[in-house]
């Protein structure tokens, strides 16, 4: 596969792209941002038109959409010392609010979430310069501190992990200490943050972390990346457990998303070579079920509320996928995966994920197979 496959693109700037999306003006909006630069897009039938360009007052770091403050989410940035913050007023992007500035405080990921404990949804955010994790609440005023957490190394991505009715959320902290990476969990009560399951040295480097329902359990899980070119899914209950680890998919795992896709939900991984693989949640296969293509390497990725996959590149570009349908097809003589997949502009590994088939394995004539259309 060498063809970009979006639907739309737009170009933000030329550096990497941040993407987030939400119920901002309406709900498939979509936020990406590069170096100081915030473009947000609403949607037109199948492509997008950019409703406004924010000017940030220094580089962004991290970004998201969500929240979900009074009737719409907020777009909510990460900057070396502080967490900005807007909101759709009558169709229109304004400032909601912005936290007090903490020098060299280095907000790099963000995550929301109900922690159960202030009454309202957080902001919970990596603060890699100071070690530690930060809470927020939305309040009219803007944003309210809630609580702060040192963290026992280098807190680098965050997600928050629900869990079965009557079981608060956890909080996911990938740290890197010195030359080790590890996942620790946290609670906060009344009390503060209490520590929860950990892994304690991952097998690789970790580039990206998600939350979302990726097995037939109660409750939800993790993701991560890593730089090993593997996504593993890990249950977090009385302990953390890795239950499945993907095949491998390019030389790192660049970006991780999940949410609605083509009727159901998916977990999507993108890779610096350019490609999203995307698999149909419960994961139940190391394989997956379907490729894009962004033409660049994939820097971040997002799914809309309503099911298309956002990702914004490396060279500056934010891309829109919609799920699309299999075509079957009945195999010839001389057909190979490797021909097919020439034939369909997709992957040998996409053919054989979405049939249950080896990337080595042989294919008969009169063999039905289903192949994504494009």
């Amino acid at each position: 596969m060498s063809k970009r496959n979006a639907a739309w693109e737009g170009r933000v700037d030329r550096g990497p792209v941040l993407v987030g999306s939400g119920r901002v003006t309406g709900p498939e909006d979509v936020a990406a941002a590069t170096g100081r630069t915030v473009k947000v897009y609403v949607p037109q039938d199948a492509a997008y038109n950019l409703l406004t360009t924010i000017n940030a007052p220094t580089e962004i770091l991290s970004l998201t959409v969500g929240l979900h403050y009074a009737t719409n989410d907020l777009i909510i940035a990460g900057t070396g010392d502080q967490i900005l913050t807007w909101s759709g007023r009558q169709g229109a992007i304004v400032p909601f609010g912005q936290t007090p500035p903490e020098p060299q405080a280095r907000f790099v990921s963000l995550a929301t979430g109900d922690l159960e404990i202030s009454g309202g949804r957080n902001i919970i955010t990596a603060a890699a310069g100071k070690q530690a994790l930060y809470v927020y609440q939305a309040a009219k005023a803007g944003l309210d501190l809630v609580d702060i957490r040192l963290i026992p190394g280098t807190p680098e991505k965050v997600a928050v992990v629900e869990r079965p009715p009557g079981t608060r959320p956890l909080v996911a902290v990938a740290v890197q200490a010195w030359s080790r990476w590890s996942i620790l969990t946290l609670t906060l009560t009344e009390r503060g943050f209490e520590p929860g399951p950990a892994l304690a040295t991952l097998p690789a480097a970790l580039t990206t972390l998600v939350a979302g329902d990726f097995t037939a359990a109660a409750g939800k899980e993790l993701a991560w990346g890593g730089n090993d070119g593997h996504v593993s899914i890990v249950e977090a209950g009385e302990t953390l457990k890795t239950v499945l680890a993907t095949v491998n998919l390019g030389s790192s795992v660049s970006a991780l998303a999940a949410g609605k896709w083509s009727g159901g939900s998916a977990l999507a991984a993108g890779t610096p070579e350019g490609y999203i693989f995307i698999y149909s949640t419960p994961v139940t296969s190391a394989r997956p079920q379907q490729v894009r293509y962004a033409g660049a390497g994939v820097h971040s990725l997002a799914f809309t509320p309503g099911g298309r996959l956002i990702a914004g590149t490396v060279d500056g570009l934010v891309q829109a996928f919609t799920g699309t349908s299999f075509v079957s097809h009945r195999v010839r003589p001389g057909d190979t995966l490797w021909l097919l997949a020439r034939e369909y502009n997709t992957t040998v590994t996409a053919i054989a994920g979405a049939n249950g088939l080896n990337v080595s394995g042989a294919i008969y004539p009169g063999q039905i197979l289903k192949i994504l259309k494009e």
